[in-house]
């Protein structure tokens, strides 16, 4: 059986890549929550993990683990906005299921490996939804609104949840998309984080038809916000472009750009001068909407930092972040699986504010049944389509572990 995480815990595995340096044949020691230190072949006090890869946690930097109950995606084919539509009646028609989502999702994140969840929440959450065993989280609360009446509320609603942030409870704010969400609020957002401390999120250059609306105040973003009854012809008395508000989320003390799916030349160079800010791709989710090619790694060519979330169930079968990146393995196979792993693990976990790429050493680590492994190109083996998760650890404890990993009952 494991230890549970008390004592100093030794494992051999064939293959150890933390901080995307890979160790084939080696034991690894764990005390008090941390990585102690990695030792080549294998201890005699080491339990034996067999051939299995052990690699620095994956972190889901976007969710929303309210749609965590849906079996089957919304369906994504044509406008992005009669997408919206059916996910506003979703949250209408259950808005009593939201405590038994929020916990659903973090249960089937832990099982595939999560050790870190970036949760964008809305309303009818507490903090009691996420205290779930083993489970590190931050939860933004999302704020949206275009009436005068609608932001006074929701810049209260901010602001309560920001006074929930402790030491075991991170809280970061939302301010949710263009579309949705006023300018003045979004500065008012970034006001409040600079104040707190804590992070933003913002989903930004999502599609074009956000774009138009912002440049043009024409679109199918205009018939949305006529048919919900918002719209009046000073709430967007300006042309903008996402350029406005990265300015405006760059003063804040950590800034997550959500899809980006099309941010310009000039944009990508401006997030890669700001270190405080990442982009979140969301792989699948882009894929389901037939979006454009997405400029994950010409940001990365510029010096720019890039994670990977989910999206929801809203969007995606399921909220594997392993599937995120074999996916991503599949599609770009010049990319290293070490590069992969590295956005879907420290880049999440430095842009959610739990660390820096330097210095992560807690023992929150995931587990990976290779097959065929001949401990020589894990680089671009890591991901293969044939391998699974069989074991998730947080704090040096195993949250969930799977037929291959022996694990007690905790």
């Amino acid at each position: 059986m494991l230890p549970a995480g008390g004592e100093i815990q030794s494992y051999h595995v064939a293959c150890l890549c933390l901080g995307g340096i890979p160790h084939t044949d080696v034991t690894i020691r764990i005390g008090q929550g941390r990585v102690l230190d990695v030792i080549p072949g294998r201890s005699a006090e080491a339990v034996e993990l067999g051939s299995v890869a052990l690699v620095d946690g994956l972190v889901n930097a976007h969710t929303h683990l309210e749609f965590s109950l849906q079996t089957e995606p919304t369906p994504t084919q044509g406008r992005f906005t009669d997408w919206i539509r059916q996910v506003v009646r979703y949250r209408r028609e259950h808005p009593e299921s939201t405590a038994k989502a929020i916990r659903t999702g973090i249960d089937e994140s832990l099982r595939s490996g999560t050790t870190l969840i970036g949760d964008i929440a809305t309303i009818g959450w507490a903090a009691d939804n996420y205290q779930v065993s083993g489970c590190r989280r931050i939860v933004f609360q999302e704020v949206l609104g275009l009436s005068a009446e609608r932001m006074t509320q929701q810049r209260q609603l901010a602001r309560s949840a920001a006074a929930l942030a402790s030491q075991d409870f991170a809280i970061g704010i939302s301010p949710h998309a263009p579309y949705s969400t006023h300018f003045d609020l979004v500065r008012d957002s970034v006001h409040l984080a600079r104040e707190c401390g804590c992070p933003v999120a913002m989903h930004l250059a999502e599609t074009k038809a956000e774009l138009e609306l912002l440049a043009h105040q024409t679109g199918e973003f205009r018939e949305l916000l006529i048919d919900f009854g918002i719209w009046n012809d000073n709430l967007f008395d300006t042309a903008r472009r996402p350029l406005d508000y990265l300015n405006v989320l760059a003063e804040a003390p950590r800034a997550l750009i959500i899809h980006g799916n099309y941010l310009q030349e000039d944009e990508l160079h401006f997030i890669a001068s700001q270190p405080q800010m990442t982009l979140i791709y969301c792989p699948r989710t882009h894929a389901a909407f037939g979006h454009d090619p997405h400029p994950w790694q010409r940001l990365i060519e510029l010096g720019g930092r890039v994670a990977i979330g989910t999206d929801s169930r809203a969007s995606n079968p399921d909220l594997s972040l392993f599937a995120e990146l074999q996916y991503l393995a599949a599609r770009h196979p010049t990319v290293s699986h070490l590069k992969l792993l590295e956005l879907g693990s420290r880049k999440g976990r430095t842009a959610l504010g739990f660390g820096s790429d330097e210095s992560i050493t807690d023992a929150d680590l995931t587990l990976v049944q290779i097959e065929h492994f001949d401990g020589r190109h894990i680089d671009r083996d890591l991901f293969s389509s044939q391998n699974s998760v069989c074991g998730t650890m947080i704090g040096g404890v195993w949250i969930s572990g799977g037929k291959d990993v022996p694990m007690d009952d905790h």
